[in-house]
């Protein structure tokens, strides 16, 4: 004969499954208001990357996806200024790669840029973990990628309505940082045949990047941009390894001649390049981008007036350098 579940028992599932039924209520709650698409102007404080969703379809020609290192070094009003073509910077400080991906899917969704820059540093970055099953529970559930907005996050900001969303930053990305804080290794990138390889799970992320621009014809390049510390020739033996195994192209801007001072363009001993170091990158980057993939000069383009329109809040921004 079979025993019969005591009610003790049976309330003790009932609450098990209640407490289980409301948690997953609470992340998808969390996830619908920690979801980028839900701020507007004032919600989010110092999140550059958001902003990419707020411009207008199909008008970038070029993305810059990647962590701190990017939004650093790359300059798109300034790009604008000198090619007239149209970018942005879509990334956030010590940003995941598994996030990029999901940045990038975003952004595809609204933009069909000619290429897409991949900046290498985030490749690098170990994730907390190489689980498949919370790879997986991140897309279901956002806030697992983007749980550090709280930090930023003013919740008379929420907006019920995604189509709403309407922040754009003017200076598309890039973050000015005027601070001059020499490094202490100006000699970083020696020669070496060691390859520093990439860890746990990254790859997968970065192959899924790739399939991503490939299915929505736009071209992948990796880039590097300039650090003492965050980068080395071993590493940029793996991205070279890397770019000829995905078939995509790869410019180190380590190696590379842009007259780098690193007694003076860098804020904080080399880590990222300050405003001085990067509109010396953005200078070389953005010949090589224009030249390279053959960007479109839209400067006398009426549709694109307001690109023009950046050049005095860049100018008022950026001001203050001129006397250092």
């Amino acid at each position: 004969m079979k025993e019969k579940i005591s009610r003790s028992t049976i309330k003790k599932i009932i609450a098990s499954v209640l407490f289980v039924v409301f948690g997953i209520g609470l992340l998808g709650i969390a996830s619908f208001c920690f979801t980028p698409e839900r701020f507007h102007t004032d919600s989010v404080k110092d999140v550059k990357p958001y902003g990419v969703l707020a411009e207008p379809e199909n008008t970038l020609d070029a993305v810059i996806f990647g962590d701190s290192e990017a939004f650093s070094a790359f300059s798109p009003v300034q790009m604008w200024q000198e090619h007239g073509f149209t970018s942005y910077v879509c990334s956030s400080a010590s940003q995941y790669i598994s996030l990029t991906e999901s940045f990038v899917r975003q952004t595809l969704e609204h933009q069909k840029p000619k290429v897409i820059f991949l900046e290498t540093n985030a490749i690098y970055r170990k994730m907390n973990t190489d689980n498949p099953t919370l790879a997986e529970a991140e897309k279901i559930f956002p806030v697992f990628q983007y749980h550090n907005l709280w930090k930023n996050l003013d919740p008379a900001g929420i907006n019920e309505n995604e189509d709403d969303y309407c922040w754009q930053d003017d200076l598309k990305g890039f973050k000015y940082i005027d601070i001059i804080n020499p490094s202490r290794n100006p000699d970083y990138m020696k020669k070496t045949k060691a390859v520093k390889k990439v860890p746990g799970s990254n790859l997968t992320h970065v192959t899924n990047i790739y399939n991503l621009c490939k299915e929505s014809g736009v071209e992948l390049v990796l880039v590097s941009a300039p650090s003492t510390i965050n980068w080395n020739y071993a590493k940029h033996n793996m991205m070279v390894k890397l770019s000829k195994q995905l078939g995509v192209k790869y410019i180190d801007l380590n190696v590379e001649k842009l007259g780098l001072n690193w007694n003076h363009d860098t804020c904080d001993r080399g880590d990222h390049v300050n405003y001085f170091g990067a509109t010396k990158v953005s200078k070389f980057f953005g010949d090589y981008a224009a030249k390279t993939f053959s960007l479109p000069d839209r400067r006398k383009d009426s549709a694109y007036s307001d690109w023009n329109a950046l050049k005095e809040k860049y100018d008022d921004v950026t001001a203050r350098s001129k006397t250092k």
